[in-house]
């Protein structure tokens, strides 16, 4: 599953690579902040994994991905043309393969 476009949906309430107008129900938006937080650590918690999983934290999992920009540094429409570089589960990278 690609997180990236929903994350671009919710902030932007627009369809993901859907040209410029009006956002639907605009006020219902919500911060990137909020959704990296919500496909992270907030996400972890709901399943009661937090102490294991969710953040980047000394004794939990090396479970993560790097992509290739900052989603905090781009226009929030450009965020589902982010692609992932490496992606490492309990800190060995398994993709690309070795």
């Amino acid at each position: 599953m690609n997180p990236l476009p929903a994350i671009e949906i919710a902030v932007t309430r627009r369809g993901a690579r859907q040209p410029a107008g009006p956002a639907w129900l605009p006020q219902e938006g919500v911060s990137l902040e909020a959704m990296l937080l919500a496909y992270t650590i907030n996400g972890a918690r709901l399943q009661l994994h937090d102490d294991e999983v969710g953040s980047i934290t000394v004794g939990k999992a090396a479970d993560l991905v790097v992509l290739d920009r900052d989603l905090l540094s781009i226009p929030v429409v450009d965020i589902n043309r982010a692609r992932v570089r490496y992606t490492f589960l309990e800190g060995v990278q398994v993709y690309p393969p070795l």
